[in-house]
């Protein structure tokens, strides 16, 4: 018999399981908190492990679940590239020329190479020496910690993705708030719990992906507003779809990913936008974004 958890981020007991299988680490289960809501994986890597995981095994660990570019720096930069667009576009009207962003978890500086012409200065944080090396030579400053930007104060800070690594959100949060100016910006994606391939199609084998190793928390837009508040933020969150409705179809009849655009040539413009429409007015998104801005006067 499964002994659920407590909560790592409320300390409720009990909750119930959400999934028995965990991509990467078969040890481990997915449960949802009976108080708070919120999903997570139990257990998790240990300090060491997770270190070592993201200095050392991180950018091949993303090469096997078929992310673009792989482990080679230069061409992970090149293959982000259309990502690196897709977020300009979302942020794009919050930039000015003032500004000094940080990126963190920037990874090769794919994401600050596109809007460094749009602000003041750029500076990424990245684990991963081998990427943050390469960011160098791109001329993107870029530093393995928070820890290593003492006293810094940014007007822009960018969270893609990230949230979900981490061990314990509030404490991170609240140590990103700490390099924000007061009035500023946090912009941060986190891939949405409520996805309709997990819930609305409810496919195992895209829920034996989707729940990995690497994940600790999965998140819907309440837990996530309820977070960013605890954690001294005034947030707004949005529904974004990445993925398209050939990457849906793929997954129906594959059962992995890789379907993205192979359809593109029988489904419209149109029609892509309405279904990515429709599952963002119902938050069946694969994506949530917030904005979450540092109080005045705290």
């Amino acid at each position: 018999m499964n002994v659920i958890p407590i909560c790592r981020l409320c300390s409720a007991p009990g909750g119930r399981l959400v999934s028995e299988e965990v991509s990467g680490a078969p040890e481990s289960r997915v449960y949802r908190c009976a108080e708070c809501g919120i999903v997570f994986l139990h257990p998790i890597m240990d300090p060491g492990e997770e270190r070592a995981f993201y200095e050392r095994d991180f950018p091949s660990y993303m090469e096997e679940r078929h992310a673009p570019g792989g482990a080679d720096p230069a061409s992970h930069f090149q293959a982000h590239r259309p990502e690196a667009e897709r977020r300009l576009a979302l942020v794009r009207d919050l930039l000015s020329p003032g500004m000094a962003a940080l990126d963190i978890g920037s990874a090769t500086g794919y994401f600050l190479d596109v809007i460094r012409p749009y602000v003041r200065s750029v500076t990424g944080v990245e684990p991963g020496e081998e990427f943050a090396g390469y960011a160098r030579t791109r001329g993107i400053t870029t530093v393995s910690s928070l820890a290593d930007l003492p006293g810094a104060s940014f007007d822009l800070v960018f969270l893609f993705y990230v949230l979900e690594h981490m061990r314990d959100p509030v404490d991170f949060l609240t140590q990103v708030r700490r390099v924000i100016r007061p009035g500023g910006l946090l912009v941060l994606e986190v891939p949405n719990v409520e996805d309709a391939l997990a819930s609305l199609y409810d496919l195992p084998a895209f829920r034996r992906f989707y729940y990995q190793r690497a994940h600790y928390y999965y998140f819907s837009p309440q837990t996530l507003v309820a977070v960013l508040q605890r954690a001294g933020y005034i947030p707004k969150v949005q529904p974004v779809q990445r993925y398209d409705l050939s990457n849906h179809m793929w997954w129906m009849m594959a059962g992995r990913p890789g379907g993205k655009g192979k359809f593109c040539h029988v489904f419209s413009d149109d029609l892509e936008r309405a279904y990515a429409d429709c599952l963002k007015t119902h938050w069946k998104c694969d994506t949530v974004l917030a904005l979450a801005e540092v109080p005045r006067g705290v």
